[in-house]
C-alpha cells in the first residue's frame, strides 16, 4: 500500500486540538509571542489577496449572469445591477487597500467579511433564495471564512447563509427540488470546509510549536538527553518519550525516558536491545498504531508509506516490553559513529503528519549531539595543546635552568682543596640560584589555578622584570649579558611578558650549551605594533651562514624547535642569520592578536 503523506490519512482517533495537554506548561519570551502573531497576520495577509481577487471575480461573474439570465427575475431588478457595480466598486478598492498593505499587517478582515456576508444574504433575498444564480456568492463566503477563522469561521459562516435560502424555500415552496439540491450542496460544502478549517488549524498548531520553541543550547559535554526529550514531547504533545542511542567511542547503550515531566538517563550494556527496530528499518522512521499486532505504517522517504507486513512486530521485543510500546512515533538520526532513535510515545492521535513532524524534531536533536560532539573535540583539543604548552614552559624554564645548575656544580671540580672560599662562594650561588628556580616554579603552579594567570607579570615594570633575568641568567650560566628596551617605559599584556622572558630564557640556554656563548645581547623594541626581540651571541651558532625565516626552518626542521612554536603558537615568526661574528635570532610578535 503506497500513500501520500498529503492524503491526511488517520489511522485513529479524532483530529488533534491544538490545546495544550494538561499538566504541561512552557513560558514563551516576548519575541517568541511577537513572532507567533507575525506569523499568523502573514497567513491570513496571503489569504487576503487570494480572497480579493475571488471577491472581484465573483462579482464580475455575477454581472455577467445578471446580463444573460432571464430565468429568474428578481424582485427589485432596478437594484440588482447598481448593486453589482457597487459591490464591484468595492471590491475593487478592497483589493487595491489588501495589495498595498504590509504583509505583516491586517486591519479589516472581520469587516470584510461581514460586509460580504450582508451582500450575500441581500441578493438572496431579491433574486430567488437558493435558485439565485447569485448562490455562488455563499461557497465565496465560506471559503474566506476558512481561510481566516478556520472551522469557527465556516462553521458560523455557513450557519447565517443558510439562514436565507432555507426561510426562502419554506416561505415560497417554488422549484423546491432545485432549492434543495442547492442547499443540500451547500451544507455539504460547509460541513467539509468545517473539517478543513479544524485540519488547518491543527496544522498550524503543530507548526507554531515548532518554531516557538526551539531545543535548549547544551552548555557541557554531556549528552542532551532532558532537554531533547523536553523538546520533542512538548513539539508532539506526548505523555511520555525515549530516546535511545549508541556511540562506539564509548562502551555502553543509553537509554533516556521521559515521563509524567521527569527526565532518567541509564547507562546499559553496548549491544542491550539491539537491533532496535530490525535491520531493514533502520533508518526508516515508524509510525506505530499498535506494536502488538505489527500494525505500523514505514516511511520510505519523499511522503510515501509501505504498511508493514510481517507477522511479527519489527521493534526489538525486549525494548517493546521494557517500557510498554503500543503506540508510537520515531525517527532516527545519526551522527559520525552514535546512532540514535526516538520514540515518541502514545501520542493523543496518529496521522502521517505526525511523521514528518517527528523527523523535523529528531533533526534538531541531531543538532544538540553534535554540538555536544564537537565541544567535546574543542575540550580535548584545547586539554592536548595546554598540556604542550605546560611541557614547553617546564622545558623552557625548569629543565634549563636545571641544565645550568648542573654546570655550576660541575664547575667545582675544577676547585682545589684549598680554595674553601671559592667554593662556599660558589655553592652560595648556586643555592640562591636553586631559591630562584623554586620561586619561579611556584609562580608557575599557582599561574595554572583557574583564575590566577600570569599576575607576577604585571605587577612590575618590563624593564625590571628584563633586568631581573638578566641577572639571574649571568648567575645561572656565568656569562656576560646585556638587556635593552625601547622604548624605555615599554608595557605589554602579562601573558606577553611571560612569553618573552621563556623565549629569551630558552634562546639564552641554547646559545651557551650547544654554540658556547660568553656574551650576549638582548633587545626588546616596539616597532608599528610587532614585539621585535633580538637575542645576539658569540657562540658558533647553528652553522648557517645566511638567513634563514621561519618557513624554512618549519619545513627543514631545524633551529630551535622550542623557540619557533612558541612563536608560531603567538601568531608570530622566527628567523635566525648570521651578522658579521654574531648569532642572531629574531622573533616577531604581534601585540594584539
Amino acid at each position: 500500500m503506497r500513500m501520500k503523506a498529503w492524503r491526511n490519512f488517520v489511522l485513529r482517533g479524532n483530529i488533534a486540538s491544538p490545546l495544550r495537554p494538561q499538566g504541561f506548561s512552557t513560558t514563551y519570551d516576548a519575541d517568541a509571542v511577537s513572532g507567533r502573531t507575525t506569523w499568523i497576520n502573514t497567513h491570513r495577509a496571503r489569504a487576503d489577496k487570494v480572497i480579493a481577487i475571488g471577491r472581484i471575480m465573483s462579482v464580475i461573474g455575477s454581472i455577467s449572469i445578471a446580463w444573460l439570465d432571464t430565468m429568474h427575475e428578481p424582485r427589485a431588478p432596478e437594484l440588482v445591477l447598481p448593486l453589482l457595480s457597487a459591490y464591484l466598486v468595492y471590491a475593487i478598492l478592497c483589493a487595491v487597500h489588501v495589495w498595498r498593505s504590509k504583509i505583516s499587517r491586517v486591519s479589516g478582515t472581520l469587516i470584510r467579511h461581514v460586509v460580504d456576508v450582508v451582500t450575500f444574504v441581500i441578493f438572496m433575498l431579491l433574486t430567488g433564495g437558493a435558485s439565485s444564480p447569485f448562490f455562488i456568492f455563499m461557497p465565496f463566503a465560506l471559503l474566506s471564512a476558512t481561510l481566516h477563522w478556520r472551522w469557527r469561521g465556516a462553521f458560523w459562516t455557513a450557519l447565517v447563509c443558510m439562514t436565507v435560502p432555507v426561510y426562502r424555500v419554506v416561505e415560497t415552496a417554488a422549484d423546491v427540488t432545485t432549492d434543495v439540491s442547492h442547499i443540500l450542496f451547500a451544507t455539504v460544502a460547509g460541513v467539509l470546509l468545517v473539517w478543513l478549517g479544524a485540519h488547518q488549524e491543527v496544522v498550524r498548531a503543530e507548526m507554531l510549536r515548532l518554531v516557538e520553541k526551539t531545543p535548549a543550547t547544551p552548555e557541557g559535554p554531556e549528552w542532551p538527553a532532558g532537554a531533547a526529550l523536553e523538546y520533542a514531547a512538548h513539539v508532539m504533545r506526548s505523555p511520555r518519550a525515549l530516546l535511545i542511542w549508541s556511540d562506539s567511542d564509548e562502551p555502553w547503550t543509553y537509554v533516556a525516558v521521559r515521563e509524567n515531566g521527569a527526565c532518567s538517563v541509564a547507562q546499559m550494556p553496548p549491544d542491550a536491545y539491539w537491533p532496535w527496530v530490525t535491520e531493514p528499518l533502520q533508518h526508516a522512521s515508524l509510525l506505530i498504531a499498535d506494536a502488538t499486532h505489527s500494525q505500523i505504517l514505514i516511511h520510505r522517504g519523499e511522503g510515501y508509506f509501505d504498511e508493514w507486513a510481517g507477522a511479527v512486530s519489527p521493534l526489538s521485543p525486549s525494548l517493546a516490553g521494557d517500557f510498554s510500546i503500543a503506540a508510537a512515533v520515531s525517527a532516527q538520526f545519526r551522527v559520525g559513529d552514535l546512532e540514535a532513535r526516538i520514540f515518541l510515545l502514545d501520542p493523543p492521535t496518529l496521522s502521517l503528519d505526525d511523521v514528518v513532524i517527528a523527523e523535523v524534531v529528531a533533526d534538531r536533536i541531531k543538532a544538540m549531539f553534535e554540538q555536544v560532539i564537537l565541544m567535546r573535540k574543542l575540550s580535548d583539543a584545547a586539554a592536548v595543546e595546554e598540556r604542550i604548552k605546560i611541557g614547553r614552559d617546564l622545558h623552557d624554564g625548569v629543565l634549563q635552568a636545571l641544565a645550568g645548575t648542573a654546570l655550576q656544580l660541575q664547575s667545582l671540580r675544577s676547585f682545589t682543596l684549598g680554595e674553601h672560599q671559592q667554593i662556599d662562594g660558589r655553592v652560595t650561588a648556586i643555592q640562591a640560584m636553586l631559591a630562584d628556580e623554586q620561586r619561579e616554579l611556584r609562580s608557575f603552579i599557582r599561574a595554572l589555578e583557574p583564575g590566577q594567570g600570569y599576575r607576577n607579570f604585571a605587577e612590575s615594570h618590563l624593564a625590571l622584570q628584563f633586568e631581573a633575568l638578566a641577572r639571574r641568567l649571568r648567575k645561572q650560566w656565568s656569562i656576560d649579558i646585556h638587556f635593552a628596551l625601547n622604548p624605555i617605559d615599554l608595557r605589554l599584556p602579562a601573558t606577553m611578558v611571560y612569553e618573552l622572558i621563556r623565549m629569551a630564557s630558552e634562546a639564552t640556554a641554547n646559545a651557551v650549551r650547544h654554540g658556547g656563548a660568553r656574551t650576549l645581547e638582548i633587545n626588546l623594541q616596539l616597532d608599528a605594533g610587532t614585539i621585535l626581540l633580538t637575542v645576539d651571541d658569540d657562540g658558533s651558532g647553528f652553522g648557517f651562514e645566511r638567513r634563514f625565516d621561519h618557513a624554512e626552518l618549519k619545513k627543514t626542521k631545524t633551529g630551535p624547535r622550542s623557540l619557533r612554536e612558541r612563536a608560531a603558537a603567538r601568531g608570530g615568526e622566527l628567523s635566525i642569520d648570521r651578522v658579521a661574528q654574531w648569532t642572531r635570532i629574531l622573533i616577531r610578535l604581534p601585540v594584539h592578536q
